[in-house]
């Protein structure tokens, strides 16, 4: 049976593609990537789109990945399409990060993907993630305790990532490059069962297939859309909810109406306790369910004035009608946490410091030298900046920074005491970040990875201005 109507329907019904998009694929030389390929590429002409392929050799496996790098270039110059193929040194990468060797191998990939679509103007990277891989995703994160939002299992469009195979099961794929005659390879790792995810794919699901449910991957595929559908509905509802119990927010503190709160579905109540958390601290992941209900618990009978403790030294106290969020330290008198999409080209006003960041992009041969510019204005690789949308935020506690002309990271803190930067200015120094990196602290310095070189292209320029700024004030 051939899967490209299926495809195309699944493309239309998540909006993943427009036509005139081009499209970037990414393509490890796997049969999940070969077909993705194939089948965008049979399908171009109806979605009115162009192609082309990306691959990264991780420089894990020796000749065997030159010789998966060669196999992708060759096939994508059979379907007269672009490739571009680079070489990353994962192993380097992993020591100098302290993450796993996937870890490090996916990090690596995105940011490869993310600085090619910026490069060559793509505005979507398909990826050949399947239906296997979402029941496996939701599986492992139901084993690790997580709710709706973690069996939501992955997203078929991120940003610009779309997965236009998360309705097709592995072994669809599997007959579709026989029946296309598809060559592929393989990644002898994928047969391991060393990691986690490699046992449940090898072991654990084919015996809950073959004992409790031969459908279980589709099972699980409904639930992961389910999961997704009705966890966007309640953080929409508790976003509401957070709105109307916010009684005072400033000075690294929230105060939350706790009549309201008792009041709401204690569903509704916990997602207000973990949008509080993020609010206040900046942080991207999530509260465990028991530090959840400890807070819970302070809103009952006996809990008023009890101290409960959360990740990234946060307090939380019920005192008389308000529950209380308080970061410890100097944050608790620092400037209010804040975090805003950076607009580039434009301008991005702050109103917790009264300052604004303005950004343009600029060719190379346009842009200041460095050696120019003060410590308000910023140069920065566009074309090197990690994956994730740009933005600006106040420091957070545990931040690190690898400042311009230094050998590697250290703690922010550290930095700006270093740099002689009073305490009380500390959170007024806006940072400018992309996918959890800080690119540059405004007024003080940038980062070494992303600085300007002889082989920069585009520049990211920015400037830090006192008050409101329209995008022209930029030189």
């Amino acid at each position: 049976m051939d899967l490209a109507p299926r495809v195309l329907a699944f493309v239309r019904r998540q909006g993943m593609i427009a036509p005139g998009d081009r499209v970037l694929v990414a393509v490890s030389g796997g049969p999940d990537s070969v077909a993705l390929l194939h089948l965008l590429w049979r399908l171009r002409a109806e979605l009115g789109i162009s192609l082309a392929v990306a691959h990264l050799n991780h420089m894990i496996r020796g000749e065997e990945a030159r010789a998966d790098a060669l196999f992708v270039q060759d096939l994508a110059r059979s379907l007269g399409l672009a490739a571009f193929v680079e070489e990353f040194d994962v192993p380097a990468f992993r020591e100098k990060t302290r993450l796993s060797l996937q870890e490090a191998a996916r990090e690596a990939r995105y940011q490869f993907l993310e600085a090619l679509a910026r490069r060559e103007g793509t505005s979507r990277v398909a990826l050949g993630h399947h239906a296997d891989d979402q029941a496996e995703t939701v599986l492992l994160n139901f084993l690790r305790g997580a709710g709706p939002a973690g069996l939501k299992g992955i997203p078929p469009v991120r940003g610009i990532y779309i997965r236009p195979l998360l309705c097709v099961r592995r072994k669809e794929i599997e007959a579709y490059c026989r029946q296309f005659s598809l060559p592929a390879r393989e990644d002898p790792s994928n047969k391991k069962p060393v990691y986690t995810r490699n046992r449940l794919r090898l072991e654990l699901i084919p015996h809950l297939e073959k004992e409790y449910n031969p459908r279980l991957v589709r099972s699980l595929v409904n639930l992961a859309e389910l999961c997704r559908e009705e966890n966007a509905y309640l953080e929409e509802q508790a976003a509401r909810l957070l709105q109307e119990a916010l009684r005072a927010a400033g000075g690294g503190a929230l105060a939350l109406d706790a009549r309201a709160l008792r009041s709401a579905p204690r569903a509704l109540a916990r997602r207000v306790v973990r949008q509080a958390w993020r609010r206040l601290t900046g942080a991207p992941g999530e509260l465990s369910f028991e530090r959840v209900e400890a807070v819970m618990g302070l809103l009952e009978e006996g809990g008023e004035g009890r101290l409960v403790e959360l990740p990234r030294r946060v307090g939380v106290r019920r005192l008389g009608g308000e529950l209380r969020f308080a970061a410890a330290g100097e944050e608790e008198e620092g400037v209010p946490f804040y975090r805003y999409p950076l607009a580039v080209p434009g301008a991005t006003y702050i109103p917790e410091i009264d300052r604004t960041v303005v950004a343009r992009l600029v060719p190379v041969g346009e842009a200041p030298p460095p050696k120019n510019l003060s410590p308000r204005e910023a140069l920065l690789d566009y074309d090197l900046l990690p994956p994730g949308a740009l933005e600006v935020r106040r420091r957070c506690e545990g931040d690190r920074f690898h400042p311009l002309g230094l050998p590697g990271a250290t703690k922010l803190k550290k930095f700006l005491i270093n740099q002689g930067v009073p305490r009380a200015e500390r959170d007024r120094l806006p940072l400018v970040v992309c996918g959890g990196q800080i690119l540059w602290v405004g007024g003080v310095r940038i980062a070494e990875p992303w600085k300007v070189t002889s082989r920069t292209q585009r520049c990211l320029f920015l400037q830090l201005v006192e008050g409101k700024a329209l995008d022209g004030a930029i030189r």
